[in-house]
């Protein structure tokens, strides 16, 4: 797996994942990581936290609702920082980077893992479609949701933390083959489910008919998840 390769080497330290949601990353941090003393995970979700909560017990695991854009913590309290595929949901992607700095030891790692929507085949041009559509019900819902960013306006972000050693990788994620019936029966079951969420929304019915023309996409072209870009590099100031 890519993330074993880039970090079983690292000893983590005192790791602070931001977004953390149920914990998916932190499992892959767990598993990918040569060592670590404790991992904090973050978010403003609390129901997603008490999942993760569920998910990692004992003392060296523990979780906060928190805003990333002013974090309860001291600077230089963390070896390792992490964001992953959560920068575009957050108010302000370059506030929150500048908080993840802050908090970050010098010479501690800096890693950012985030879907682009640059170069997508046709499955996963039925991804970006089901993102950015769920993006918008969230906006409606008062969450938080931006669009996938392009490789370009990514790599500024990255570049502008201003971190040393700084190693980028590009990455299709492994998923199930695009066309897989279960696979596109599953997305197209979730966004059905989505209109639950706005049944009381004038918009509601709108929704409806551009998700009928969604699940023709998906099962015309099925869907895969976008590339995605993993930096990492160290604090150097």
């Amino acid at each position: 797996m890519i993330f074993g390769e880039l970090l079983s080497g690292i000893n983590g330290g005192k790791v602070l994942d931001i977004g953390c949601g149920s914990g998916q990353f932190i499992e892959i941090l767990v598993q990918s990581l040569g060592s670590f003393d404790s991992v904090t995970g973050v978010d403003v979700d609390e129901s997603v936290l008490q999942e993760a909560g569920t998910m990692f017990k004992g003392e060296a695991f523990s979780f906060i609702k928190t805003s990333s854009l002013s974090l309860p913590f001291e600077d230089g309290s963390f070896d390792f920082v992490t964001i992953s595929k959560a920068l575009h949901h957050v108010e302000n992607d370059r506030q929150t980077l500048d908080e993840m700095k802050r908090v970050l030891k010098q010479g501690g790692y800096f890693l950012i893992n985030e879907m682009i929507q640059d170069g997508s085949s046709a499955s996963q041009q039925s991804y970006l479609l089901y993102h950015h559509l769920r993006s918008e019900i969230d906006q409606l819902l008062g969450v938080s949701h931006n669009t996938t960013y392009f490789r370009k306006d990514l790599f500024d972000l990255i570049y502008s933390v201003g971190l040393e050693d700084l190693v980028l990788t590009e990455y299709q994620p492994e998923e199930p083959a695009p066309k897989n019936p279960a696979n596109v029966d599953e997305y197209i079951a979730r966004m059905t489910g989505w209109l639950d969420e706005i049944s009381e929304h004038p918009e509601r019915e709108n929704y409806n008919k551009r998700i009928a023309v969604l699940q023709e996409h998906f099962l015309e072209n099925g869907i895969s998840r976008p590339t995605q870009i993993i930096s990492l590099g160290k604090k150097n100031n």
